[in-house]
């Protein structure tokens, strides 16, 4: 009885009938640590070849534990996961508690939001930034201790070497051909980090509103994708960054070249979330199928430096308005 009350104490009420504290108690603590074995293995999925979608889904767990939970609860659910994945994981222990923590940030920071109530866009838009920042820390750190161009030149260098050793390719093929990927993958960087936070953010409030309709909590939900709209006014800014971009030199000075180098990719990925709102209007429209824009948004994921300029002329000319005249 007592340890009834005491779940009961340590966890948010999920109905407002007044039954046994017992079963109410053991209900929630049931659900609760179904929660903590779902977290637990997804962890340690991150060892597996299905690391690149777990790790999408790792934050889902701990945002439904820490919103139905009360800090104390949630911490004593969150530690012996932290200790059996670091202990289950072997060697490795530190790698999985690590990136385990990496997430577990942006979940208690969208978790707390969703405990006040807050807006769906603010849950996002907060839930963005928070990982951005962390994935922006990380490269930080690991730019201080090795050079990252370096790096990924060396690692590729070796990996097509064996290409001219076959004599597949003359002497020095390798090196070029690694020295001109890096330059794309240096230039595509900020682009890959605005799409990785939006993608873990978007899928874990998606997935996380489900979940924790299963525990009694409404989370609010997002705008209709169909109804994205950018302002007008963005159009003019990315103009004028793309034609500061081709008049900096050397003698600009480092702050506005760093303004302009990022101030770019990140209007290019504004622009890359109108396609997607476009692409779900459309779907709507025709009545595609409901798995058709999913689809369809997987090339702009894929491809998204040619294909972002389909949201930028929908915002420009209203691409919509063609297709609500056909109406």
């Amino acid at each position: 009885m007592k340890f009834a009350s005491f779940l009961e104490n340590a966890t948010y009420g999920l109905t407002s009938e007044h039954k046994s504290q017992e079963v109410k108690g053991l209900k929630v603590s049931a659900k609760s640590l179904t929660w903590s074995v779902a977290a637990l293995l997804l962890l340690l999925s991150i060892l597996t070849p299905l690391n690149v979608v777990s790790s999408f889904l790792l934050m889902t767990p701990f945002v439904v534990l820490y919103t139905m939970l009360k800090p104390g609860a949630f911490a004593a659910h969150v530690v012996p996961v932290a200790i059996l994945a670091f202990l289950l994981a072997g060697a490795y222990g530190p790698v999985v508690v690590t990136l385990g923590l990496f997430f577990l940030i942006p979940s208690i920071v969208m978790g707390h939001l969703y405990k006040k109530g807050t807006a769906a866009r603010k849950v996002v838009l907060t839930g963005f930034v928070v990982i951005l920042a962390e994935l922006l820390v990380e490269l930080a750190i690991f730019s201080a201790q090795f050079n990252f161009s370096d790096e990924i030149t060396s690692l590729l260098t070796d990996s097509l070497k064996q290409f001219e050793t076959n004599g597949m390719f003359s002497a020095g093929w390798a090196a070029k051909t690694a020295a001109s990927f890096t330059d794309a993958i240096v230039t595509a960087l900020p682009m890959l980090l605005l799409l990785s936070a939006f993608l873990f953010t978007i899928i874990t409030h998606g997935l996380s509103r489900r979940a924790l309709r299963t525990v009694g909590v409404q989370a609010p939900a997002l705008p209709q994708a169909k109804t994205w709209m950018m302002p007008r006014s963005l159009v003019l800014y990315y103009l004028i960054a793309t034609i500061a971009s081709f008049l900096l030199t050397e003698d600009s000075g480092d702050y506005w070249e760093i303004a302009i180098t990022n101030l770019v990719p990140i209007l290019q990925f504004l622009f890359l979330i109108q396609a997607i709102g476009f692409v779900f209007f459309l779907a709507d429209h025709k009545r595609w199928p409901k798995f058709a824009p999913f689809l369809l948004c997987v090339p702009l994921l894929l491809f998204p430096q040619p294909l972002f300029l389909v949201g930028l002329l929908d915002v420009a000319f209203s691409l919509r308005r063609l297709f609500v005249k056909e109406k």
